[in-house]
């Protein structure tokens, strides 16, 4: 195969394990021509990561086993090579009744090339499903995308997501991550994570066109950037900082999601999801108004406080991690080596849907436009992986429920605008008695944020930082040219930076002399999108109505979950999306491996061999029934090693596991030194 084809080996150790998956029919037509589709085998493989000391030997064995086990399925099927023009791809289709379809055959279209539809298209893939991705601009990432001034080390910054908390509510990327590392994968697209600094000793904060002396913004006070309180507040506000002001304010609403988050999070949104958080400082704990707007200034941005008490509540959460992480060389390896293993004849760019709706048999037709021309797209199922805004926006579509529409129309999304600037030295971090090698500094500045890239730090030569702003201060930007908001971003920097000494060469810093280049992102201005925050009442009104599928049209985005605007607020979504499709199915990361000792404590049954097939390594092949203790002859935790398999992993029924009443979810395999072969339970 050529890297248009399929790849998403699955390595065990330096074995490939190849499982064809059979995949259903669907039908494409153009407003003139109608074409028969198309059925195409695919060769996905999943990674296996193996941490444990053992031979290649028997994992060359389980390949053979596997392949074995595919081999004896395989049927004859006549095709015929057909073209769709549109997409660009060649398709093998299938005569009607050439196969019969079964129900792991369904075809699902997603519409959108975010990290959500690319997620949920290898989840599919993953489970044996045919899946198609459209996507209506000339890239995939959605928010996730890095802009490369150069191709020299280093010469980027991210446009869009930057960075990921180290925490259990992010686990779902850094077992993506995982997954991703354990595939095979073009050397571009290899992901490798790095630290990010979230603080750094030099940040500082710029208010009142003032600066805070060896201040960040956690620890800014009132009194130390001159903010005028009402007299009656200065004794008990004044010298008390933003760290722990905040702390003061949602500590009580922590400790319940402390002590159980699900039950936490409800009862949150029972009690207090109806009020903004500006009217929950205010009116339920009784500060002044200035306190309330030095807190926002400080640590957020303009007018965020109108935001619901639940979405400032998960957001601080998040920005209380400690550890981040960020991926070298650029955030947007993570869709593209999605897209990767998506296979690149399954996924379409610069396909705008403008068309969604039910067919009588209780498929769903999707129409797309693009290369001057517009086709009809017929699937079992469709997943909208799209925002809201940009959903409304899709003019032929059916009226779906009163509350769904509301929620399309109401959710409540913020705008987003980042700016990167190329300098000639990376000056920010050699002024100052301490560096800003990393983090953010904050001013009150349309700016808003300047932030340092934690890629690079030290580089002599070139560097390339970042201004930040969201919500009200981000609309401000919008209608600006680019040249505009360019000269804007300069002479904010200029008048926080211009003047001081470079501590390195000595030079005076003048930051137009410096700059090379820029590149900005207006997000709320190139589609509809932006960051989806909630306004009072939307989680608790709005949520759960969004969510819903209409008949065989689902949907999934970063909205849809709680953890607004992260990355794994989309991959939560689609997870949960799919598996609403097609019932329980594990999320993306690397398999379950466990210790001998682990295995000997969850291994009291297992399937015994019943007949045994020999492919030329010695393993035994065969049905299995029976049961026997783990260990076999008597003997007990004696093993070499388990390899779990998930029953969507597989891509075919090993032990007719859907006819299994116990409703098992998988295999697992255990190899036990003297046996003749391996031995396998449901799990």
């Amino acid at each position: 195969m050529d890297k248009t084809d399929l790849q998403s080996p699955m390595l065990v150790s330096q074995a490939v394990l190849i499982t064809p998956l059979e995949l259903s029919s669907a039908s494409i037509s153009t407003r003139s021509t109608s074409f028969s589709l198309l059925r195409t085998w695919r060769y996905p493989v999943y990674p296996v990561s193996f941490k444990l000391r053992i031979s290649l030997g028997p994992l060359l064995m389980f390949y053979r086993l596997f392949a074995l086990l595919y081999s004896s399925t395989k049927s004859d099927t006549k095709f015929t090579m057909v073209r769709a023009p549109f997409l660009g791809l060649n398709h093998l289709s299938m005569r009607a009744g050439d196969l019969q379809t079964s129900s792991r055959s369904l075809s699902i279209g997603i519409v959108g090339g975010g990290v959500a539809g690319l997620y949920a298209a290898l989840l599919l893939q993953r489970a044996g499903y045919r899946v198609h991705v459209f996507e209506g601009t000339d890239r995939l990432g959605g928010r996730v995308h890095t802009h490369y001034f150069n191709d020299e080390e280093n010469q980027y910054f991210e446009a869009g997501a930057m960075r990921i908390p180290n925490s259990s509510h992010h686990s779902i990327v850094f077992d993506l991550i995982k997954y991703l590392q354990c595939s095979k994968l073009p050397s571009d697209m290899q992901i490798d994570l790095i630290p990010y600094n979230l603080t750094s000793p030099g940040n500082f904060v710029y208010i009142n066109r003032s600066t805070a002396k060896f201040l960040d913004a956690s620890s800014t006070t009132p009194r130390s950037v001159n903010w005028s309180l009402p007299g009656g507040a200065k004794a008990k506000f004044q010298d008390r900082s933003a760290k722990e002001l905040m702390l003061e304010a949602v500590g009580p609403l922590l400790q319940k999601l402390d002590a159980n988050f699900n039950d936490g999070f409800k009862e949150i949104c029972r009690k207090f999801d109806h009020y903004s958080f500006r009217f929950y400082l205010t009116s339920i704990l009784g500060w002044p108004t200035e306190v309330v707007d030095f807190l926002e200034t400080v640590i957020s941005q303009t007018n965020q406080f109108a935001l619901s008490v639940t979405e400032i509540i998960m957001e601080f959460i998040d920005f209380s991690t400690k550890e981040w992480s960020t991926i070298a060389h650029g955030m947007n390896r993570l869709p593209l080596a999605m897209a990767h293993l998506i296979g690149y004849k399954n996924i379409t760019l610069n396909a705008r849907v403008n068309g969604v709706r039910n067919k009588d048999d209780g498929r769903v037709s999707i129409s797309i436009s693009g290369c001057d021309t517009t086709i009809d797209v017929t699937f079992d199922k469709v997943i909208m992986a799209i925002p809201p805004p940009a959903l409304r926006m899709i003019t032929n579509r059916p009226a779906w429920s009163e509350k769904k529409e509301l929620a399309i129309r109401s959710m409540h999304f913020e705008s987003l605008y980042k700016m990167g600037l190329r300098f000639k030295t990376r000056f920010w971090e050699r002024v100052g008695p301490a560096s800003c090698r990393g983090g953010q500094s904050t001013t009150d500045l349309p700016i808003r944020w300047i932030v340092y890239p934690s890629n690079g730090i030290g580089d002599d030569g070139p560097g390339v930082l970042l201004v930040y702003s969201w919500m009200t201060d981000a609309d401000v930007w919008v209608p600006l040219t680019p040249e505009e908001r360019r000269d804007l971003a300069l002479a904010n920097l200029a008048e926080v930076y211009n003047g001081k000494i470079d501590t390195k060469d000595g030079s005076v810093i003048n930051v137009y002399d410096l700059i090379l280049a820029t590149s900005d992102a207006a997000w709320s201005a190139r589609n509809c999108t932006g960051d989806a925050k909630f306004l009072p009442g939307q989680f608790s009104s709005r949520f759960e109505a969004a969510r819903q599928p209409e008949g065989n049209i689902y949907f999934a985005g970063e909205h849809l979950s709680r953890h607004h605007t992260w990355i794994a607020g989309a991959l939560e979504s689609s997870w949960e999306t799919v598996s609403n499709i097609i019932g329980p199915i594990p999320k993306l990361g690397p398999p379950d491996i466990r210790s001998s000792a682990k295995a000997e404590e969850e291994g009291e049954e297992v399937l015994k061999l019943k007949q045994r097939v020999d492919v030329g390594s010695g393993l035994d092949v065969a049905n299995w029934e029976g049961t026997i203790t783990t260990g076999g002859n008597g003997e007990r935790g004696k093993v070499d090693f388990v390899l779990r398999l998930p029953k969507q992993l597989l891509g075919f029924d090993l032990l007719d596991l859907d006819n299994d009443r116990s409703g098992r979810s998988g295999v697992e395999i255990v190899r036990i030194p003297g046996s003749q072969g391996a031995k396998v339970r449901r799990i």
